[in-house]
């Protein structure tokens, strides 16, 4: 998915909600078919229909240096 987008695989299985194939930079989506949950760090148009659960609210710089064995923490605020 490359440098504009970073993901990981949930387990969760559900269906699409308000379907979205352009999204902006800080909007984090779920991706039903894989079952993933997207962060986006650029504004991008995937292709992919996703439905939209949040938005990160702090630098999304933040998460470039993350790699495949890191640990993530989501919170509501």
């Amino acid at each position: 998915m490359g440098r504009s987008i970073m993901y990981f695989e949930t387990g969760i299985n559900s269906g699409i909600e308000r379907k979205r194939t352009d999204f902006k930079k800080g909007d984090i989506a779920f991706l039903p078919t894989e079952g993933s949950i997207c962060f986006y760090m650029d504004d991008i148009s995937d292709g992919k229909p996703m439905t939209i659960i949040g938005k990160i609210i702090d630098d999304t710089e933040k998460l470039s240096g993350i790699k495949s064995s890191d640990v993530l923490s989501l919170s509501r605020n």
